[in-house]
């Protein structure tokens, strides 16, 4: 039979194995302490992250609904910034580059008032614009010219496209 040797008799192997286990708990405590420290700031940075990317989120979101105000309201208040004249039969009747040009310019002064204008407004005024044009007589190089409008298109630009003929 196996006889285990009676070590609670020796001093020494009774001071070497208190030694031990005291050491284990000392150093358990010491594990458990600084674990508890690491994690203590590991889930307080990880809340100040959280905190950060939530308001992140709000300051976003807010942004985003402004944004989409913004462009509503931008959509609605759309103006007219520029005017161009295009002439369907200007090679027809053989007018030169500056009496087409005169003609724009004519054109185009006839219309300044337009310019800066809610677009919804100058669509809904259409046909007294187009009458205003219509119905004036145009003086270029002495000769009394009158235009119809045969096409338009209207967004931040408004195009013309006229048509000259000779007044009678």
């Amino acid at each position: 039979m196996m006889r285990i040797p009676p070590y609670y008799k020796k001093t020494g192997w009774q001071r070497f194995f208190s030694g031990i286990i005291i050491g284990i708990l000392i150093g358990w405590f010491f594990f458990i302490y600084e674990f508890g420290a690491v994690q203590e700031k590991l889930v307080t940075e990880i809340k100040k992250q959280e905190s950060t990317i939530n308001a992140q989120k709000e300051t976003i979101e807010i942004l985003r609904s402004d944004q989409d105000e913004l462009n509503k309201e931008n959509l609605k208040k759309l103006t007219i910034q520029e005017v161009k004249v295009y002439f369907i039969n200007d090679k027809d009747l053989k007018l030169s580059e500056l009496s087409v040009h005169e003609f724009r310019l004519q054109i185009e002064n006839e219309l300044k008032a337009v310019k800066n204008k809610n677009i919804e407004l100058v669509a809904n005024t259409k046909e007294l614009l187009i009458q205003a044009i219509e119905n004036r007589d145009f003086i270029i190089n002495e000769k009394r010219y009158r235009v119809t409008i045969k096409g338009w298109s209207i967004y931040t630009t408004l195009e013309l496209f006229v048509e000259i003929r000779l007044a009678e």
